[in-house]
């Protein structure tokens, strides 16, 4: 029977394979050296671990495993670490992270591997190693998986970054010799960062900044959903900033305005950004302030003008613990995307387009849009604001998207659609004169309209 098996190609065991679990990989790993040798590829090309407070990952397991079968680490295509949360208090984020129970065995056969590895801070990683901090042997994995092109880290990994910050560094400025991987591979990158809860500068100074920018470098690139801090002063990381020319897809959040040109002055090739504008009074600075500069953000956005086709941002200001209400915000210029002439798709909250409130002299949609657009959709983002007046409004809203619809063939020819979506209100939250006002519209437009609020969708025309 065994003589039979093997005699089958190969390419029919790889579509086998493809089709098995992890636990029936594992199994057919162990019968013998030629199932594993056809298996192990399947078998290790996505880990996928997660850390929380009751289950640590093998981390260490899979490293010593490495440092005796180094070809394994490049069967690994996907590395999937997730864990979003040690406790769900408000001071989470001023205690370190979880520190790894590692017996000194195993961390001495790691500190030879890491020895070997031509960096200038061994010293100071083999004392992290020493210390069981989850980030130093994060980086250590990191540093020895050549062929991966998916990475997701998610909050408890990244809580401490400082050691994967230094691998990235030292894969693009070290030494070609370093034994550290050149992540030639790497397509997609995810890295979810813990919420800035209240109270955070009074336990730590410390940002992510240097620890991410490095990605953009990567020529691979195609995909990043990244969390980056505000910098004091924004300076990359190589000798001259990346010229990311792959990079198609962009999503970002905490990184405020002005800081966001720096960051797409270099992706000239992007074509979907979504980005979060974030405003909290605990880290305010001379970027993070309570003033949302349109004319700003139109500046930045400026340099992916001519690729953009798709666009979305969503806005939240954090309140301080039992306040009512969040800190006051001020809209400053306009933002005007006539001018984007690839634009397709946009996601955008109300005050954005139309102020705060319906008194408000932004009301011209049809000034304000590219006719190369397709689907609107605003959003009641920063709703909560005491500035925020819509929900009162029965005419105003309608008003102004009458004003753009009654000629939307002149301004917006391509138009498929808009949408009133409530991310934070429920759909009967609107005004049912409001509701009936849109749905009028598509009836008289022939434009296809919908309003959502917390999963429910009506359709109208």
């Amino acid at each position: 029977m065994a003589t039979h098996t093997f005699t089958v190609p190969a390419e029919i065991w790889h579509v086998i394979f493809s089709f098995l679990s992890s636990s029936d990989l594992q199994a057919a790993s162990l019968v013998n050296r030629d199932l594993r040798i056809m298996a192990e590829p399947f078998l290790y090309a996505c880990i996928k671990w997660t850390w929380t407070a009751s289950q640590t990952p093998p981390i260490t397991q899979f490293l010593q495993f490495i440092v005796q079968r180094p070809e394994v680490a490049s069967f690994v295509h996907e590395l999937i670490i997730s864990g979003d949360h040690f406790d769900c208090e408000w001071h989470d984020y001023k205690y370190q992270s979880q520190k790894l129970q590692v017996s000194e065995d195993v961390t001495n056969q790691l500190v030879r591997y890491v020895e070997s590895i031509d960096v200038p801070y061994t010293k100071d990683w083999i004392q992290e190693l020493h210390a069981g901090s989850m980030d130093a042997f994060t980086a250590l994995l990191l540093s020895q998986l050549p062929n991966l092109n998916y990475l997701h880290l998610s909050e408890n990994f990244v809580r401490e970054s400082r050691w994967i910050g230094m691998i990235l560094r030292s894969s693009l400025c070290e030494s070609q010799n370093n034994h550290i991987s050149s992540f030639a591979h790497l397509r997609e990158v995810l890295v979810q960062c813990p919420c800035q809860g209240f109270n955070i500068r009074e336990h730590t100074d410390t940002k992510n900044t240097e620890s991410l920018l490095p990605l953009f470098y990567f020529s691979s690139i195609e995909r990043l959903s990244l969390s980056i801090d505000n910098p004091t002063t924004f300076t990359w990381t190589g000798r001259c900033p990346p010229n990311q020319s792959r990079l198609t897809s962009l999503d970002l959040s905490m990184m405020r305005e002005g800081h966001l040109g720096q960051l797409l002055s270099v992706t000239q090739g992007l074509r979907k950004l979504k980005w979060f504008w974030a405003y909290h009074p605990e880290i305010k600075d001379k970027f993070v302030t309570d003033i949302i500069d349109l004319d700003l953000i139109i500046m930045d956005l400026s340099h992916i003008q001519e690729t953009l086709t798709d666009l979305t941002i969503g806005a939240r200001a954090s309140e301080w613990p039992g306040d009512l209400w969040p800190s006051t915000l001020y809209l400053n210029g306009s933002f005007n995307l006539s001018g984007f002439h690839a634009l397709e798709r946009i996601k955008i909250p109300i005050p954005f387009m139309l102020g705060f409130s319906p008194t408000s002299s932004m009301i011209n949609l049809e000034k304000y849009l590219p006719k190369s657009l397709e689907w609107l959709t605003i959003t009641d983002d920063l709703c909560f604001q005491e500035e925020w007046e819509w929900e009162y409004d029965k005419t105003h809203l309608v008003g102004a998207v009458r004003s753009w619809l009654q000629d939307w063939r002149r301004f917006t020819p391509r138009l498929r659609g808009f949408c009133l979506s409530g991310e934070v209100q429920r759909l009967e939250d609107w005004q049912p004169e409001m509701i009936d006002g849109l749905k009028e519209l598509a009836l008289e437009f022939g434009v296809h309209i919908q309003v959502t609020g917390k999963g429910i969708t009506n359709v109208f025309g």
